[in-house]
């Protein structure tokens, strides 16, 4: 077999196995971050699709008792106001009484008659037509059989009816259809005055009346309306002469939908969602565990007869599907469920009960709730079958190339790639003297020429990787592996270099004075970074040990002294900011002092204080004094937070700092938890701010935190 055709199979092999391989890796990883995007975007929305649902269901509750409790107050200030005017004196001069006739006889009706966007009779075929009627005057309907000469004194009574009427309906006017009362004697009064009555009307015969003279107190019905021939929800009271005689029943009429129109479904949601108000009656009035829907945000616009009764509805929560939902509305609680209801799966969240007064329920089709992440997830199939056939096709398009280029080249390159591998092979097993010479005098010679090159360069920077770990596996033996244990304090304290070495540094240095237990805490930050600043750091430290237990107390000698030492050392080249205190733990005390390692963040009682220094760096002036020590008396639950500039300083794609506002929030979010836990949070929050920008600085945090 010919060189070049064993050049090409080699060629083709190594092409096409990496490719398939990769091709393969990269269909694999790509349907996996498909299939757990989808996973994580249907447990997200999942999440806040129940949070809503809770806070939904909890505000419906509020708006269902604000307008049970308004409704409840205008019929009892209603029926106040009827029996007040059977025992008050009869009025002299009554106003003008409109009889329904009137209404609808343009010489007779009210003045401000107009139709009324509220009050629309429903056609039977859907269509809207709307009422006139007048907000000023209330309208008198006699029964068949009862003359006006037979109704006098009441017809004087409650003539002085539409200034009630009317103040009870302008305190909410789209909560009330219509307010009414129904007398013994075959008088009724409504309001607002509109005509329309038929002959045959009797409100005595009405279920409403007939419940609420039965019950002696109020009750409420869905009841198909006269008027408007839709679904209302009546509230009816009885009220009664000063002897105590039934004097008649008094009611007022919602529109049921408007219970619904501050229940703000998401847009979302809206045309799938049902919403119903339930009443539960534990006198045994309903099934056993049976919930009457008193109340659903129905859709549909059609007429009913109001001669017939409403036929009602239930839900049955003895089914298997609902046995969570029964007990927890058995029991009066809240709570948002999933369920396979009805042939498909649904979230249920229905609000607290008590007794047998009225709660809302909220049902969205989980579907819905997916909606967007199934959207989500077909574009990302999309995409990623197109990414998939565009990777097929660059690989087809590299096959060939590879196959044209191995045919035309080969020749020319065999012999060169050849050296080359020889050489590289070589310098692969470490010897960095391997050369290659080219005799053509092409790329092929330029390529050789930069290949000889590669040897004295990788060797020097072999040995300089060798030392650069070495001097790292050095400095990361001077800081502490562990943090001590006191079952007083915690302790937790991290350097993250941003270069193989750094110049920050921080450290526990347990001591004994007295007899009691002492802490050593140390926290500085070298100018500049890299293998000097790293040297600095490691002379501090051994200045900083060999001089804590000498002068446990005299921090400000102790200070002075490091300073001497590193001004002679270092001469003008570098500085270093140190904080440095010893924590009594017994005494639950910490002696501190800083030289220009600021700031520091106490928080204390939920608020944090911001500490500053007051000396100037430490190997800048060999002569500098120190203040006197700072004394900090912990309590439990007290933190401290030291930290090196690495951290505020800490800057995005855009430019923008972390700043110390975001670190003292974080302490305030997170200050109940452990101290390790604290440093985690707030080292995860600063990577994921600087998000794809490197580290430019060393980050050093340490945390004290009292028990």
């Amino acid at each position: 077999m010919k060189f070049r055709t064993r050049l090409l199979i080699l060629v083709l092999t190594t092409t096409l196995i990496p490719l398939a391989l990769s091709f393969l890796s990269q269909r694999s990883s790509i349907l996996h971050f498909g299939n757990k995007l989808a996973e994580n975007t249907r447990t997200l929305l999942n999440d806040n699709a129940v949070t809503l649902l809770h806070t939904l269901i909890d505000g419906y509750g509020r708006i269902l008792e604000r307008d049970k409790t308004m409704a409840l107050l205008t019929l009892q200030i209603q029926a106040q106001a009827v029996e007040q005017r059977f025992t008050s004196t009869l009025p002299q001069h009554p106003p003008k009484i409109y009889y329904s006739t009137d209404f609808t006889s343009p010489e007779l009706q009210p003045a401000d008659m107009s139709t009324s966007t509220k009050h629309q009779k429903v056609t039977a075929d859907g269509e809207k037509s709307s009422i006139p009627v007048s907000y000023s005057e209330q309208v008198i309907f006699l029964t068949s059989g009862t003359r006006p000469a037979d109704v006098t004194e009441d017809l004087v009574r409650m003539s002085s009816m539409p200034e009630v009427y009317k103040a009870l309906h302008d305190i909410q006017p789209e909560l009330f259809l219509w307010q009414y009362t129904a007398l013994e004697s075959g008088l009724h009064s409504s309001y607002p005055g509109k005509g329309g009555y038929p002959d045959s009307y009797d409100p005595r015969q009405r279920q409403w009346y007939r419940e609420a003279v039965a019950k002696g107190d109020t009750i409420q019905q869905l009841l198909t309306d006269l008027s408007t021939g839709t679904l209302i929800l009546t509230l009816a009271k009885p009220v009664y002469r000063g002897s105590g005689e039934l004097l008649g029943v008094t009611a007022l009429d919602i529109d049921y939908r408007q219970f619904f129109d501050d229940w703000k479904i998401p847009p979302q949601w809206a045309d799938f969602t049902e919403s119903m108000v339930l009443i539960f009656n534990e006198q045994g009035q309903l099934p056993e565990h049976h919930l009457e829907i008193l109340l659903r945000n129905r859709r549909e616009m059609k007429s009913s007869d109001w001669q017939l009764p409403v036929e009602h509805e239930y839900i049955d929560l003895t089914v298997p599907e609902l046995s969570e939902i029964q007990s927890d509305i058995l029991q009066g609680r809240s709570g948002v469920k999933k369920v396979s209801f009805r042939g498909k799966d649904e979230l249920w969240a229905y609000g607290s009960r008590e007794l047998d007064a009225p709660f809302p329920l909220v049902i969205v089709p989980y579907k819905q709730v997916l909606a967007q992440a199934v959207t989500a997830e077909n574009f990302v199939n999309q995409q990623i079958s197109l990414g998939l056939k565009i990777s097929a096709a660059l690989t087809v398009f590299v096959v060939v190339a590879v196959i044209i280029v191995t045919i035309i080249r080969s020749r020319r390159v065999t012999d060169p790639i050849l050296d080359l591998a020889g050489a590289a092979r070589q310098l692969s097993e470490g010897n960095f003297d391997a050369r290659v010479e080219i005799r053509f005098k092409d790329e092929m010679a330029n390529l050789g020429r930069i290949f000889n090159t590669l040897g004295p360069r990788l060797k020097e920077r072999e040995s300089m990787l060798q030392s650069l770990a070495l001097a790292k596996e050095i400095q990361q033996q001077l800081l502490p592996d562990r943090a001590p244990v006191f079952a007083t304090f915690e302790l937790a304290g991290r350097s993250l270099y941003c270069d193989e070495t750094g110049g920050d540094y921080y450290d526990f240095i347990e001591m004994q004075h007295d007899g009691q237990p002492l802490l050593g805490l140390a926290v500085g930050d070298v100018s500049g970074h890299g293998i000097g600043a790293a040297l600095v750091m490691a002379a501090a430290r051994s200045i900083l040990r060999s001089l804590a237990e000498q002068h446990p107390r005299e921090l400000k000698t102790l200070l002075e002294n490091i300073n001497r030492h590193l001004s002679r050392d270092t001469g003008d080249a570098y500085f270093m900011t140190l904080f440095y205190g010893v924590l009594f733990v017994e005494e639950r005390k910490l002696h501190w002092i800083s030289a220009g390692q600021a700031p520091m963040f106490h928080f204390r009682r939920g608020e944090v204080e911001e500490l500053s220094s007051s000396g100037i760096p430490l190997g800048i002036i060999e002569t500098a004094a120190y203040d006197n020590t700072a004394v900090m008396d912990f309590a439990p639950g007290d933190i401290l937070l030291i930290g090196t500039d690495g951290i505020w300083e800490a800057v995005n794609s855009e430019g923008e700092m972390f700043g110390t506002e975001r670190l003292v929030e974080l302490l305030k979010n997170h200050a109940h938890e452990t101290a390790e836990n604290i440093l985690d949070r707030i080292v995860t929050a600063v990577n994921e701010f600087r998000s794809e920008r490197p580290q430019d600085d060393d980050v050093t945090l340490m945390i004290i935190k009292s028990k």
